[in-house]
């Protein structure tokens, strides 16, 4: 079988730049890169490869799995969003390998060394899981229901996830896995405890932190944010006869009553951690569960939050005035209360947040998101006060700009004020 170029590969759902323990063309390296450029942007998707991208032109220039980065991640799947330390850049991410009963093998990639260390392998039932959380001490891996039948073997003749997966089922809780993130030969723990609550199902993360116990403060609890859904109808919504506006099957998904396939911004407490490893699944609470509608799907924050506290999420939303996406909002935690921006036609991607490097609250900002134009037919760069979700500005394209759900922004090189938005 010949083998595969870096065009042949269909892996387009997120981006990152400088991606620690791979080089430009995705071999394996063992030392840090350089944090004052971008050396590297690589495409990931809901498996184990990894395209390069060249990151001036965009082309595709290296294909790696990721075995690479250590032989023990041999499976097939792994999330599209692996989540990196706001502080050190590490990258933490799981590779699932199928059979009866799955194993999840939790990695991190040092930023510094381009080392991986497997933290630790779960055997649980295969399920498919796009992103993971993290806080200042602890890699979380919730399974959540989306489990596959035949342990994931499926695929092999479904040749999709969606297929390939059970009927929601409310009656299996969700169970939530607690792990270290300090390597195990540098003396951490591995597993730490394992928690289960009620069942959903959900595509992103939003953040999760630490915090003293509100019932024992000598105990840290973790606070865990999510975009949930009740069933797995939001995957059928994305089938194209679904998405067009003058199909009948998409008549369903946009009347906002129908609240099947829009996601609640869900809080969960996992309290008490115990301070030795459990084998019995402690109880993981809902704190809140927020109006359907009004979740903020393709979630952001400001950066300096992520794995601690937050009061604000950005992010697209979805109240049933197209068949699609319909507005931008920003979620205040504290207040329950949101801001949002729609116009009629116009479809935004997903809302990137760029902190004033002047600023001094949370919400001190910018969004950046590209627009599909539904009336003119073409595309536009918007620009959003973060604070008032207000218009700065907006730069045509002058053509259609293909819609895509991820992206990132990142500086072209320190102290150069030129940046991009990928």
């Amino acid at each position: 079988m010949p083998k595969e170029k870096p065009n042949d590969v269909n892996v387009t759902v997120t981006l990152s730049a400088n991606f620690p323990g791979l080089s430009r063309t995705g071999e394996k390296i063992e030392h840090g890169l350089d944090k004052s450029k971008i050396e590297t942007l690589c495409n990931k998707i809901d498996n184990n490869q990894i395209q390069m991208l060249d990151p001036e032109t965009l082309e595709p220039i290296g294909i790696a799995e990721q075995k690479k980065l250590h032989p023990l991640l041999k499976g097939p799947l792994s999330g599209s969003h692996a989540k990196s330390d706001p502080v050190t850049g590490d990258v933490y991410n799981y590779n699932l390998d199928l059979g009866r009963i799955g194993s999840y093998r939790i990695f991190t990639v040092s930023a510094s060394t381009g080392k991986t260390s497997i933290l630790a392998t779960i055997n649980h039932a295969a399920a498919y899981l796009h992103s993971i959380f993290l806080t200042e001490h602890y890699v979380i891996l919730c399974v959540w229901n989306s489990f596959f039948k035949a342990g994931g073997i499926s695929i092999l003749w479904t040749k999709n996830y969606d297929d390939a997966m059970s009927n929601y089922d409310k009656s299996k809780p969700s169970t939530w896995f607690i792990v270290d993130r300090k390597p195990v030969e540098e003396g951490g723990k591995g597993l730490v405890a394992t928690y289960e609550s009620d069942a959903f199902y959900a595509f992103h993360t939003i953040n999760a932190y630490e915090e003293p116990s509100p019932t024992d403060l000598s105990h840290t609890d973790i606070v865990a944010d999510v975009c949930a859904y009740d069933s797995l109808d939001i995957i059928k919504r994305f089938y194209i006869s679904n998405l067009i506006s003058d199909s009948p099957t998409a008549v369903p998904f946009c009347d906002p009553s129908n609240l099947s396939a829009r996601a609640a911004f869900r809080r969960f407490r996992l309290p008490n951690l115990p301070s030795k490893p459990n084998s019995t699944p402690l109880r993981a609470t809902t704190e809140f569960n927020a109006q359907k509608g009004l979740c903020p799907e393709l979630p952001s924050v400001n950066n300096s939050v992520r794995t601690r506290r937050h009061r604000y999420i950005y992010g697209v939303t979805d109240t049933g005035k197209s068949s699609f996406l319909d507005g931008l909002i920003k979620y205040d935690v504290e207040t329950m209360e949101n801001l949002q921006w729609s116009e009629h036609g116009q479809t935004a991607g997903e809302a990137t947040f760029i902190a004033d490097p002047e600023g001094t609250a949370e919400d001190d900002g910018v969004l950046m998101t590209v627009v599909l134009d539904g009336v003119n037919g073409d595309s536009y760069l918007l620009v959003l006060d973060a604070k008032t979700m207000r218009e700065v500005g907006r730069a045509n394209v002058g053509s259609v700009v293909g819609f895509g759900f991820h992206g990132t922004h990142v500086p072209d090189a320190v102290g150069k004020p030129v940046e991009r938005l990928l």
